[in-house]
């Protein structure tokens, strides 16, 4: 089943906090239409910027890969 923007989002928001970033924020969403993917860019820094990708399956809805 085909996911939406937000359950993308919500999924990579989850696996961050999961794996001990507290605060992330979204700052960039990409989607590779052909590999379909999402990936989404979050600052997960407190003081200063630190910025983690997270690639989200499509159609699983599932965290794929992690930078």
């Amino acid at each position: 089943m085909p996911r939406t923007l937000v359950s993308a989002t919500e999924a990579a928001r989850d696996f961050l906090i999961k794996s001990g970033y507290l605060f992330p924020q979204l700052e960039k969403v990409d989607f590779d239409e052909s590999k379909q993917q999402w990936t989404l860019t979050f600052n997960v820094g407190i003081g200063q910027p630190k910025l983690k990708k997270v690639v989200v399956d499509e159609t699983s809805g599932q965290v794929i890969a992690f930078e």
